[in-house]
């Protein structure tokens, strides 16, 4: 069969090789083929016409033999012996001693291997191919009001598209115009609809599902997320693994040794002992297909070719085969926590103010904060949208960086900033509003020049994946680790929400990496989960960086080893299933081929292996085995189910008693806003009821604690 490096030179070509004559019409030569050797076999059993037999045998050999003496003639002429010449050379040597059936049998059986071996390395070719074609070639461009349909590899940055609902989105680009849900699995393999509206991003080979938009192209053709993806997985067939390596290295010197080892086989018993010429020099054939190392060839690069594709269907992008080897031996993983194992996303959890006016305070602090901009200043002010709270004019506004800002409203003088800065402008802070931090929540204090008004308690929200990952992790046995440059406090909140014992905050870049230095000699192979940009470091140094984010800038692909295609950190666990799948069957295709390889060796120098037996099961038997072997990666079933999101973000923001009229913040647990459920409050794992992930049954009913009241959610 061919050696594997050429089935990697097939996969990476573009495009594919005109076939011969003889190739594309196979099986019409393969049927007479096999026909004219079966009728051989039964006049050899049943007549004497032992020439006749001979020579229907021979004529079969050579209707199946093109394909196979062409590769070995091109391999000849380029000073290299392969397997196909093993092939000649024992079919050749089998007509001589009048053993025609079997030498046939030979090149018959191992043309419709190579066919088989070819069909299935064609399949990986074709799902490379479907990777660089899933976005559309034709995109509808606005042009002086009206859409022009031009095919996409036209279409400039800036230029302005129309995406028709269930049309295929051609080109990265912002939205400008309208808003819809986009069906994203050929890019992140999620499933579930992403709701997109002004000023979002989507990516090529999305799905429009519902209404017209209009995007703003970001990226052209060969930019995409799409085209990364399918430049990477082609990329990551030249970065072997180290089985590779070595079996590639293996196969350069094994196939001459074997023809060596066969040419001793026949010779030295014939002209030393004296014994039989003619059964030494069968079994010399007979060892010359028996030990054909087709089966080890394929053993590894058919496994990872599949596996690799297979990751990029799933939304998992990885560098390189040598990824997949590496991930077996991952013993910690150390995850970054901002944008990793939280969404990144700041959110306003409670309002504390002096007099009871939660709004007043909110419409002060978001008035102000909309100048800013810092991320503490946006998630104050998304807040205030969200509530539908008008904003204030501002004047005189000014930032102290790393303390706060000020500024006036109709005339009154305020401050915004954290405690010290607040005490440090002269202003008491009563002993009920001093938060100390438990909480893991960022304290922004409002104030007159004079006097206190309140406070806004503001933290991250946990990805609802988060959990289901570490759970999964410790299922594997792989342990966990954060490593974070946030607040120590923040930390530990989100580590205990997680279950995640080992938390380490407060980290500068480089105490990351000597965390990491330390990590590997304690633990041994080391992989390191984040963002891509800030974490770039930490990911470099680590045995394996895996990135998140569906953006996949330059910056991502080049720092890390694999990228998640989204957001859902349980394609991590995904990643860790499929790659130890793949790395089992590996092995499985390596003993079984050595163990049945010289098991038939061993039989053939005692007489007791024949050539039916030879190519029929030690050669095409073991090689079509690793074959199907090797294809049982596609049939993994991602077992973790799409995360319902949209269940678990209510569009409320406040609890209300419609008697006292007391407000407050929905209050939230395990990291996240508490749901309505019936008349209770809880927490938002109960309705995830992930199989995944074990439910939380804390709640909270919807009685005012003042006035015993009912309490509804605005």
């Amino acid at each position: 069969m061919i050696e594997c490096t050429e089935a990697h030179c097939n996969i990476l070509e573009d495009e594919e090789e005109n076939e011969s004559y003889f190739e594309e019409h196979f099986w019409f030569f393969i049927g007479p083929s096999s026909l004219l050797l079966t009728l051989s076999i039964i006049i050899n059993l049943f007549n004497n016409f032992i020439i006749l037999s001979q020579i229907l045998a021979i004529i079969a050999a050579l209707l199946s033999v093109y394909g196979i003496f062409r590769e070995a003639i091109e391999n000849l002429l380029e000073k290299k012996i392969n397997v196909n010449l093993l092939m000649i050379i024992a079919a050749i040597g089998s007509f001589i001693i009048l053993h025609a059936q079997e030498g046939a049998t030979v090149i018959v059986l191992y043309a419709i291997a190579v066919h088989i071996e070819e069909v299935t390395t064609e399949k990986s070719r074709k799902s490379l191919k479907e990777l660089l074609e899933l976005a559309p070639d034709i995109a509808l461009l606005k042009s002086n009001g009206n859409y022009v349909e031009i095919p996409s590899e036209k279409v400039k940055k800036g230029d302005i598209l129309g995406i028709k609902p269930g049309m295929k989105v051609p080109l990265d680009g912002i939205i400008i115009k309208g808003q819809s849900y986009f069906n994203e699995s050929a890019i992140t393999g999620e499933s579930v609809p992403i709701y997109k509206k002004e000023g979002d991003e989507v990516f090529a080979a999305s799905i429009n599902q519902n209404d017209f938009v209009e995007i703003e192209v970001t990226k052209v053709k060969n930019e995409t997320v799409v085209a990364k993806i399918a430049e990477t997985v082609k990329s990551a067939l030249l970065n072997k693994s180290k089985h590779e390596r070595f079996i590639e290295r293996f196969a350069k010197y094994y196939t001459p040794f074997i023809i060596l080892a066969s040419l001793i086989i026949i010779l030295v018993p014939w002209l030393i002992f004296n014994l039989n010429f003619y059964d030494w020099f069968y079994r010399g054939l007979v060892l010359l297909v028996v030990s054909c190392p087709c089966a080890l060839t394929l053993s590894t690069p058919l496994a990872n070719i599949t596996a690799l594709t297979k990751l990029a269907r799933e939304g998992i992008l990885v560098k390189g085969n040598k990824y997949i080897e590496i991930a077996d031996k991952i013993k910690i993983i150390a995850f970054d926590k901002t944008g990793t194992l939280t969404e990144g996303k700041l959110r306003v959890f409670e309002i504390k103010s002096i007099q009871n006016k939660d709004t007043q305070l909110l419409k002060i602090a978001a008035s102000l904060e909309a100048l800013s901009e810092h991320p503490i200043a946006k998630a104050i002010v998304d807040f205030a949208n969200e509530l539908k709270i008008p904003l204030l004019n501002v004047d005189n506004f000014k930032v102290i960086k790393g303390k706060g800002i000020k500024g006036q409203i109709n005339g009154e003088n305020f401050i915004i900033g954290n405690k010290r800065f607040i005490k440090e402008n002269g202003i008491h802070i009563p002993k009920e509003f001093v938060i100390n931090n438990d909480e893991g929540m960022i304290s922004i204090y409002v104030s007159t020049d004079k006097k206190l008004i309140g406070v806004l308690l503001i933290r991250d929200v946990l990805r609802i994946s988060s959990p289901i990952l570490i759970n999964g992790l410790k299922k594997r046995g792989i342990k966990a680790v954060m490593i974070s440059g946030d607040d120590q406090k923040v930390c530990n909140v989100i580590g205990k929400c997680i279950d995640l014992q080992n938390v380490y905050g407060e980290l500068l870049p480089n105490e990351k990496l000597e965390m990491i230095k330390t990590l590997k000699l304690k633990e041994g192979n080391v992989a390191m989960v984040g963002d891509g940009i800030n974490d770039a470091p930490s990911l470099a140094l680590s045995d394996l960086g895996i990135a998140i984010g569906a953006s996949a800038t330059d910056l991502t692909l080049q720092t890390s080893d694999v990228v998640i295609m989204g957001d859902d950190l349980s394609k991590i666990l995904v990643f860790f299933d499929i790659t130890k799948k793949t790395n089992k069957i590996i092995k499985q295709n390596i003993w079984t081929s050595i163990i049945i390889k010289l098991s038939f060796a061993i039989l053939t120098i005692f007489g007791l292996m024949t050539l039916w037996l030879a190519v029929g099961i030690g050669d095409m038997g073991v090689s079509l085995g690793i074959l199907l072997n090797g294809m049982r990666i596609f049939r993994y079933r991602n077992k973790f189910k799409d995360l319902p999101i949209e269940k678990l973000e209510s569009r409320a923001k406040t609890i209300i008693c419609n008697t006292c009229k007391t407000k407050n913040i929905i209050p939230q647990h395990h990291g996240r806003d508490m749901i309505q459920f019936q008349d209770k409050l809880v927490c938002w794992r109960k309705i995830l009821n992930s199989a995944e992930l074990e439910p939380c049954e804390e709640e909270i009913v919807l009685n005012c604690p003042v006035c015993n009241g009912k309490l509804e959610l605005n």
